[in-house]
C-alpha cells in the first residue's frame, strides 16, 4: 500500500500554479502591439500639438489614446513650465500638413518620466465628449485598435493571405 504525505491539496496547488491561461496571454500580446502600432502612428504619421494662447502651437507627443481620454508627454523644461495655468486644452491632431483634428481636453494628472535619457512630464487627461469632433476622434481610436489587432509586420516576402 502507497503512503502519501496526507497533505493532497500541496499537490493540486502545485498544479494550479502551473496552468497558463492562454487568453490572458494573448491579450496581453494584443495589448502590446497596440501600443506599439500606435506609437508608430504617433511619432511618424502624425503631429499633435497643443493652442497655447490665442495664437501658439506647442509641439506634444501622444502615449496612448482610448474613446474617453488620452496621455501625451511634453519635454520637461524648468525654466518654461507648461502648461502655466489652464488644465483644458485643445488639442490638433494633424493627418496632413494642413488638416487636423480638435479635440478638447482636461488634464488630470501628470508626473514626471523619463525616456531615451530625457526629462518628460506626461499628462493624462479625459477627453470632451460633447464636442462635434467627438464622434471623429471616437472613429480613430477605433480604428487604431483594429489596426494593431490585425496589422502585419513587412518582412519584405511578398505573400497573399485570404481568409
Amino acid at each position: 500500500m502507497s503512503q502519501g504525505t496526507g497533505n493532497s491539496n500541496n499537490a493540486e496547488n502545485n498544479t494550479k500554479q502551473h496552468v497558463i491561461d492562454f487568453n490572458q496571454v494573448r491579450a496581453q500580446k494584443l495589448e502590446e502591439k497596440r501600443q506599439n502600432t500606435q506609437r508608430i502612428f504617433f511619432k511618424h504619421l502624425l503631429s499633435v500639438y497643443t493652442v497655447v494662447g490665442d495664437s501658439q502651437m506647442s509641439p506634444i507627443e501622444f502615449i496612448d489614446l482610448s474613446e474617453n481620454g488620452c496621455s501625451f508627454q511634453v519635454p520637461h523644461d524648468p525654466t518654461n513650465p507648461w502648461p502655466k495655468e489652464s488644465a483644458d486644452l485643445s488639442l490638433r491632431i494633424y493627418f496632413s500638413q494642413d488638416t487636423y483634428l480638435e479635440i478638447r481636453v482636461t488634464i488630470q494628472n501628470s508626473r514626471p518620466s523619463i525616456e531615451n535619457n530625457r526629462r518628460y512630464v506626461r499628462y493624462g487627461c479625459t477627453v470632451d465628449t460633447g464636442t462635434a469632433s467627438y464622434e471623429a476622434y471616437h472613429q480613430f481610436v477605433k480604428f487604431l485598435r483594429s489596426y494593431a489587432e490585425h496589422a502585419h509586420k513587412d518582412k519584405g516576402d511578398v505573400s497573399v493571405f485570404y481568409l
